[in-house]
């Protein structure tokens, strides 16, 4: 890569300096995939390593580098190669080209494209024959804007079969005014960097004080010509000078005692001493107990048992089981923490014991006779802790297991559909507080600090991080932000980054500079896979650097249902387990500082990821949680849960809690669906999204023509705010009501269990109001019949869909829809579910689709 990036280097300075680009010059960033030294070309950002394939002489003649997008044979729904960070102008002309080569290629939408932020609109070359030998393409267009000028590209293809091969991608600005506005991610990557890697900045064990730097950038000459002055400690070692020798720095600190202190790195050509970059960290020098190394090597050596420390899950390891004598002295016991994190404390009897104190260190009460379950959450220092038990009365046991930080956003804070009645700290107590460490947003009202505090709880406000143009205007907002100035809070959340917008390094830049004087948590919410090193990994260092080493990073792992379970386990590899894989590989040991947070939003229509109704989003939950405590990517990882309890329904905001409470706190590895009969198909009914016409469907029409099918663009995502699932409930049955007759359509349920509650649950709508998008809001005469079923009626609602405003902004410009929920027992194995149009009226067009029966968590 070197030869690589120093050529890139003329063109990046003489673009910055003329503010425009060449004619003929490549928009991307190492359009011809050169990858000397790596596995995969530098600035590309694929969407799986399995079925995105690189070769180093695979192009045209042999001579050329090329990326491949393969199926597998377990593809998930969708498989990409990108780009961002481009700045262009809309309405000017752009060229696009490359060789593309298929074989037995089919795709339901793919190709060369470039897309606006959001993806809202795209261009480019999509049209390619199943089989072809390599073939210059190119198009030349007019822009269409975008978001803050932000566009990227994209090389993908969705339900793939086959291969599409491409080389040679080249973007070039063909009009005056693209030349003259145009900018890519050169500059940037070409800039000098000297980025802390390992360890964290502020935790250098003394028993090896070493600091490894990475530099990336544009050098004039070769990296052997170039040497780094290290100040660190003022006059408490001497000042050091060290090699920038394959492209690490590596500093040596012995000598330094424990303490913190202020560490100063230039950069300057070996002969000339011109200086390139100078940097200053802060840094502390720290003993580690030794339980950390040995705690490291067993979780690297997967080993079950480590001393007195039971590994249950990747998530959790139980340090602590001990019987309790049934006395009134104290009885005290220790117990070792395993890292820097929280542990789960519980006092387990049957029997009441009004005069019980637990106490950790002597001082630290956590458990009472009046603590809820007897339970609480801590936050503790890596090493030995000693826990007292006072006036216990009963036979007992003391569980202490090291867990991960679990997170909830946000609390107290009801959904927008009442029929789902208040998540308030009441709900919260019984049904979220068993398992969770840390509350992001939200309110707590009344006691509910005070209760939250008692339990160990931590409370971080929510920061917005936009506008994310000026480094000093982000940090002067963070630092004047609640989070870091209101004493009910313990830091902020900077809501949100991505990894494919060139913005992020302003961030980086402002949490680089951020005055932290009481070292507030400030933690980073992050979208997408990082794919450019240098602009990444400072991203990284910084993210997990802030607050003295306790930064996160808190990818947001929002997961889209697939059409079956092995598709689902597969697109969770891809979406979840690729994205911790570079997370490691970009930053050493990442996820000791990274949160996988789920989204547990299901909410039509509102906002919901359950956008395919032969799944219960149950069960694809479970699978999320599930690969976070067993698969191998994510030892050792800080921080897990979930983002959208408020747009997530009762039911699933229940059972999202509950699989925390299974996984990491209690560590076990199985499937709690297992448990309940739960699946992830649960194949009641078929067909329920009529993508397939009317099939499956016993039709009773009341005249001929007046039940049908229909598509309505954009009706799933705009109506029923189905997120990111394309055209996922477009299609609809249409019932035309007639004055004499109702319309009837029905399916019979076969394999239900006598006494075992369901959920049924379709979504119903004015076609009319729909197509014309209308602002009609009212209940719509569409009902269901269950007949023989026992209707449990205070659990279901009709939710009458009034907002003028919805998730995204004002939405008063669309047709609004009912959501229909009805929880029934079952009396028999067989049900007929039937839907009639019978209370609506003469005339009127209505529509039903997203018809969904599951099992029902009571």
């Amino acid at each position: 890569m070197k030869r690589f990036f120093v050529l890139l280097g003329a063109v990046i300075l003489a673009s910055s300096v003329n503010a425009a680009v060449s004619e003929g010059e490549n928009l991307l960033m190492n359009g011809t995939f050169d990858a000397e030294q790596v596995d995969f070309p530098e600035f590309w950002n694929p969407s799986s390593t399995k079925n995105v394939v690189y070769h180093r002489a695979g192009g045209p003649g042999g001579k050329k580098a090329s990326i491949v997008l393969k199926n597998d044979g377990i593809l998930p729904g969708s498989v990409s190669a990108r780009q961002g960070g481009l700045t262009l102008v809309a309405g000017e002309t752009y060229k696009l080209s490359a060789y593309v080569k298929t074989k037995g290629f089919n795709s339901r939408n793919g190709g060369l494209i470039i897309h606006n932020s959001g993806w809202f609109n795209d261009t480019g070359l999509k049209n390619f024959p199943a089989d072809s030998e390599w073939t210059f393409m190119e198009k030349t267009f007019t822009l269409f804007p975008s978001k803050d000028k932000s566009y990227g590209l994209a090389m993908f293809a969705v339900d793939l079969t086959g291969e599409i091969h491409f080389a040679d991608v080249k973007l070039e600005a063909m009009s005056e005014g693209a030349r003259k506005g145009s900018t890519s991610q050169m500059s940037i990557v070409a800039t000098p960097r000297l980025i802390p890697l390992q360890p964290l900045l502020n935790r250098i064990p003394r028993s090896n004080p070493e600091l490894t730097f990475k530099f990336y950038g544009v050098l004039p000459q070769g990296q052997d010509a170039y040497e780094c002055l290290i100040t660190a400690g003022g006059n408490r070692i001497p000042q050091q000078t060290v090699p920038l020798k394959s492209g690490k720095v590596i500093v040596k600190l012995a000598g330094l005692p424990c303490g913190d202190y202020s560490l100063e790195a230039v950069l300057r050509h070996r002969e000339t001493r011109k200086t390139i970059l100078e940097v200053a960290y802060p840094i502390s020098i720290i003993d580690i107990p030794s339980i950390g190394q040995h705690f490291s090597l067993w979780s690297l050596f997967g080993r079950s048992r480590c001393g007195n420390i039971k590994q249950l899950n990747n998530l959790v390891a139980e340090v602590l089981n001990r019987p309790v004598k049934k006395r009134p002295a104290p009885q005290s016991f220790t117990f070792v923490n395993p890292r820097d994190g929280w542990v789960f404390v519980a006092f387990v009897t049957d029997t009441p014991t009004p005069e019980l104190t637990v106490k950790i260190d002597e001082q630290d009460t956590v458990v009472t006779a009046a603590t809820d379950r007897r339970e609480a959450f801590r936050k503790l220092a890596m090493g030995k802790h000693r826990i007292t038990v006072t006036g216990n009365a009963a036979d007992a046991r003391l569980i202490v297991r090291s867990i991960p930080e679990i997170f909830d956003y946000p609390p107290c804070a009801n959904s927008q559909v009442k029929g789902n009645g208040n998540y308030d700290w009441d709900f919260m107590k019984k049904h979220i507080l068993y398992a969770v460490t840390t509350l992001n947003g939200g309110v707590l009202p009344g006691n509910a600090l005070t209760e939250a505090r008692a339990l160990g709880l931590k409370w971080l406000a929510n920061f917005n991080v936009a506008p994310v143009t000026d480094p000093a205007d982000i940090q002067a907002r963070m630092e004047k932000h609640a989070g870091m100035t209101q004493p009910q809070y313990d830091g902020f959340t900077s809501d949100e980054l991505f990894f494919g917008n060139i913005t992020s390094d302003n961030y980086t830049k402002a949490l680089w500079r951020l005055r932290n004087p009481e070292n507030r948590l400030v933690y980073t919410w992050i979208v997408g896979k990082p794919g450019i090193s240098s602009l990444h990994t400072d991203f990284m260092s910084a993210s997990l650097n802030a607050s003295k080493g306790r930064g996160r990073l808190l990818f947001e792992a929002y997961c889209h249902p697939q059409a079956d379970e092995k598709m689902a386990a597969a697109y969770l590899d891809n979406m979840v387990g690729e994205t911790m894989r570079r997370f490691n590989a970009f930053f050493p040991n990442a996820a000791a500082g990274t949160g996988i947070i789920f989204g547990n939003f299901n909410q039509i229509p509102i906002i919901s990821l359950e956008h395919d109704p032969a799944v219960d989003f149950k069960y694809f939950l479970d699978m999320q949680v599930n690969l976070i405590a067993n698969s191998p990517d994510f030892a050792g990882l800080a921080t897990t849960g979930y983002w959208g309890t408020y747009y997530g329904d009762e039911e699933l905001a229940r059972w999202s809690f509950k699989l925390m409470r299974h996984y990491a706190v209690e560590g076990n590895k199985d499937m709690l669906s297992a448990r309940y009969g739960f699946k992830y198909n649960p194949g009641f009914l078929v067909n329920c999204d009529f993508t397939n016409g009317l099939n499956g469907w016993v039709l009773s029409p009341a005249a001929e023509g007046s039940i049908s099918k229909d598509t309505i663009a954009g009706y799933g995502k705009n109506s029923q705010g189905r997120w990111g699932s394309g055209n996922a409930g477009d299609t609809v049955c249409v019932m035309t009501r007639k004055a004499d007759k109702p319309n009837r359509i029905s399916q019979t349920v076969n394999g239900l269990q006598v006494g075992k509650a369901y959920c049924l649950q379709f979504v119903t709508a004015d076609r009319k109001d729909i197509a014309g998008k209308k602002f009609n809001p009212r209940q719509y005469g569409i009902n269901a019949e269950l007949t023989g079923a026992e209707i449990l009626g205070d659990r279901g609602f009709v939710h009458v869909d009034k907002r003028k405003n919805d998730y995204h902004g004002p939405n008063d410009k669309v047709g609004k829809i009912n959501l229909n929920r009805i929880i029934f027992r079952a009396r028999s194995s067989t049900q007929v579910v039937a839907f009639s149009d019978e209370k609506a009226m003469p005339g009127e067009e209505l529509i039903i689709n997203f018809i969904q029966l599951k099992p029902y968590l009571e």
